[in-house]
């Protein structure tokens, strides 16, 4: 029953992330020339919500503090239902950035939540499996959003689905156990994102700040928001191939993340990372190939290929197991404050990459941008072979031991 729960609740919260994340990527084929809006107008839309998503993480310990684990979800659920809904009443960029803004503060708390509450309520034996499969309901929510975006056509409907993902969110949350209760008592002991760097934590924060990085910075939240013109760029042209070939290869994704679900407890933690890692910077390496030919079909095939594999490497390594290192390693007391260490600096590389990819992506070409991100991808790949640890099997006292006594695992 506690796994059964767990799933609920990972599936019903990533479920709806991914589709608000997505969304605005397959109604902005139909949004911008309704609203007549530039690139760089364009890049707000992304942009906003994860300035959004950085205040939420900022102010989720506080949240949780309270609340607790079970009512922050709630919460963060319930205003996502209500402006998610809100936003595409409006045809008005100001009304839509700041209702993207709005949601972004909830899904940042969410973000910070989700991970903790899984370490905390997932048997041990399952918590790489629960953890992998909330990237997987996120992945999900994304090929709904392009697939609707395909079939309903208007911007307005596609944004507005998002109210009734949160709603079903709730619905399943209901059921779902508090971990460790809310307290309103102003002196009540939790950890702060500056002791995080104190010497006891020190080694763990840094691997934790580098990877939350270098996971935004291989370009993974820009090929997923800007996927209809980057295939626009390829050569491609219509709605089915703009909008269903972004679902298709969000499938692939879909289908890494299942099959990683399924193995991470054989395979293990680190063997993931590094093989998905080393299949990402193979998929850029065909997409800047593509971008380098005539632009004819050998190149659109390559291109193609390029963001499948790409996609495929993310879902199955990084994208599965980023967040269950910093559940893992941190104690009950400062895993908000580790989640918010992690997610600061890839929500700052999110930002950056979400306003200012498709200028890039225009300005220089896409072989050029994507040799800065085969780039990025090769010293992710290094970074993680020298310091990712494998934890699969371990209890959380043992990882923790493992972190506070500098990367070393304890004798007993």
């Amino acid at each position: 029953m506690q796994r059964v729960t767990a799933v609920a609740v990972v599936v019903g919260v990533g479920v709806g992330y991914g589709y608000f994340g997505a969304a605005m990527a397959g109604a902005q084929l139909t949004l911008a020339p309704a609203l007549g809006l530039t690139v760089a107008e364009q890049g707000t839309l992304f942009a906003v919500p994860v300035l959004g998503m950085l205040l939420g993480v900022l102010v989720a310990g506080r949240v949780v503090a309270r609340a607790g684990r079970r009512g922050t979800l709630l919460a963060a659920s319930a205003v996502v239902g209500v402006v998610g809904g809100a936003s595409p009443l409006v045809a008005d960029l100001v009304w839509l950035d700041a209702t993207r803004f709005v949601v972004g503060v909830a899904f940042g708390v969410s973000t910070v939540v989700v991970p903790i509450w899984v370490a905390e309520a997932a048997p041990a034996g399952a918590r790489g499996r629960v953890a992998v499969l909330y990237q997987v309901s996120t992945v999900a929510g994304i090929v709904a959003a392009f697939l609707l975006a395909y079939a309903l056509g208007g911007w307005r409907v596609v944004l507005g689905v998002t109210a009734p993902l949160a709603a079903l969110a709730v619905v399943l949350l209901h059921g779902a156990p508090e971990t460790i209760p809310g307290t309103a008592a102003p002196g009540a002991a939790r950890g702060t994102v500056a002791e995080l760097f104190g010497p006891r934590y020190r080694t763990l924060t840094g691997f934790v700040v580098v990877l939350g990085t270098l996971v935004q910075l291989t370009g993974i939240s820009a090929v997923s928001n800007f996927s209809p013109l980057i295939f626009a760029g390829m050569g491609y042209r219509g709605e089915l191939a703009l909008l269903v070939l972004p679902a298709v290869v969000q499938v692939s994704g879909l289908l890494a993340a299942l099959a990683s679900a399924a193995t991470v407890e054989r395979l293990g933690r680190r063997a993931t990372l590094l093989t998905g890692t080393a299949v990402m910077a193979a998929g850029h390496a065909l997409l800047v190939l593509a971008f380098s030919g005539d632009g004819g079909r050998g190149g659109t095939v390559l291109g193609l290929a390029g963001l499948l594999v790409f996609t495929v490497g993310f879902n199955a390594g990084l994208g599965s197991l980023l967040w269950i290192y910093a559940a893992e390693g941190y104690t009950d007391r400062l895993r908000s404050a580790g989640a918010t260490a992690l997610l600061l600096p890839n929500l700052t590389a999110n930002v950056l990459l979400a306003q200012f990819f498709l200028g890039a992506l225009t300005a220089f070409g896409g072989a050029a941008t994507f040799a800065v991100l085969l780039g990025v991808t090769a010293l992710s790949w290094l970074y993680l072979f020298r310091v990712a640890p494998e934890t699969r099997g371990r209890s959380l006292e043992e990882i923790h031991a493992y972190w506070q006594a500098g990367r070393r695992w304890p004798a007993y």
